[in-house]
């Protein structure tokens, strides 16, 4: 079995955990500074269609909320995941 400790538990450690963390944490950090970034540029761009203005920070805010909602679900299913014991 794969990624089990050696007393047999195959539960993550706090390495995981941590490391999973901080690659959330940093990815929110660039996707929201960075769609932010880019919204701001092309709605004060003259030069840019009207529906491109519109368009594109819909589609960032969308996503934003899909991914919080998505995010929210998984966390409380995770609480009350009744399988968590199952071993392999």
């Amino acid at each position: 079995m794969s990624g089990s400790r050696p007393d047999g538990d195959a539960r993550p450690g706090a390495g995981t955990g941590i490391g999973q963390v901080l690659v959330i944490v940093g990815l929110v950090c660039v996707y929201g500074i960075g769609a932010y970034w880019v919204s701001v540029e092309v709605i004060l761009d003259d030069e840019q269609p009207w529906w491109l203005k519109i368009g594109l920070p819909a589609v960032v805010v969308g996503t934003t909320v899909l991914f919080v909602t998505v995010l929210l679900q998984r966390m409380k299913a995770a609480k009350t995941d009744k399988y968590t014991d199952v071993k392999d």
